[in-house]
């Protein structure tokens, strides 16, 4: 996996709250059903992908 500064033709765009995520078509299966979040605490900063059914 790796961050590309160009969106291909084929791939998967979703975007909420002024975030775009953008993913290829081969991940959609894994990526279905995932929470992306964003925490600022001061033990707890970044990124974290979760199960929505949690």
């Amino acid at each position: 996996m790796a961050l590309e500064e160009l969106e291909r033709e084929d791939d998967m765009v979703v975007e909420a709250n002024a975030v775009k995520v953008i993913y290829t078509r081969e991940l959609d299966a894994y990526i279905d059903g995932l929470k992306l979040d964003y925490s600022d605490s001061w033990f707890n900063k970044g990124f974290r992908l979760t199960s929505a059914a949690r």
